[in-house]
């Protein structure tokens, strides 16, 4: 029998100080994009959705790992088309949520594997997260950083939008993470949401 960790445990293990690395990536992504937008407007209009997907990823990925690098507990892995980051049992893709909280990927054996989470062998299994971002159709902009955690590609067991609280930091540590539970907005069919999920990126994730 499969046992799944709930949101305040991934929380924890992953630790404040990822978390916040994390947010402070998606975050610096978000203001990427509106500086490329603002200073390229006649160009932006015409890029695909696929582009932007991959300009925010890319943006994060950098950023992120840039933070984390020099950690002794996270190993990154950086072969296209695969990104991700391990840290203990953990592996991490970037991931962009729709409003109904799912995600895209090309449906290879190896990426359907990937997101199923079931484990081959008792006690060694891993787990895989999708840490990513909330993205706005009608804005075209990223609405805040968020966790989640699936055994099917299209439905999450769970998923959590992530922040930090300065207000709480002890000294100069990182500042406490605090988490929120998120339910998938399921509005009448949105053809833009097919448009976005046929566009999106690479099996790394966008």
């Amino acid at each position: 029998m499969n046992s799944y960790p709930d949101a305040q445990k991934v929380v924890d293990d992953l630790g404040d100080k990822l978390l916040g690395a994390f947010i402070q990536s998606v975050d610096g992504a978000a203001v990427d994009l509106e500086a490329f937008r603002d200073a390229f407007p006649t160009w932006f209009v015409n890029f695909s959705k696929r582009f932007v997907a991959n300009f925010v990823h890319e943006r994060m990925w950098d950023r992120m790992v840039r933070e984390v690098a020099d950690e002794s507990a996270v190993q990154i892995i950086d072969q296209e088309p695969t990104r991700q980051i391990l840290i203990d049992r953990y592996v991490i893709r970037f991931k962009r949520h729709r409003s109904d909280l799912k995600i895209s990927t090309y449906p290879t054996s190896g990426a359907l594997a990937f997101w199923t989470n079931v484990a081959m062998i008792p006690g060694t299994e891993t787990h895989s997260l999708a840490l990513g971002y909330l993205w706005d159709v009608d804005e075209a902009a990223v609405k805040g950083a968020l966790l989640s955690y699936r055994t099917e590609l299209d439905r999450p067991l769970w998923s959590v939008s992530l922040g930090a609280n300065p207000i709480q930091a002890a000294g100069s540590g990182p500042a406490p993470i605090d988490w929120t539970p998120l339910e998938p907005n399921l509005p009448q069919l949105d053809l833009r949401d097919i448009i976005e999920e046929d566009e999106d990126g690479t099996e790394g994730g966008s």
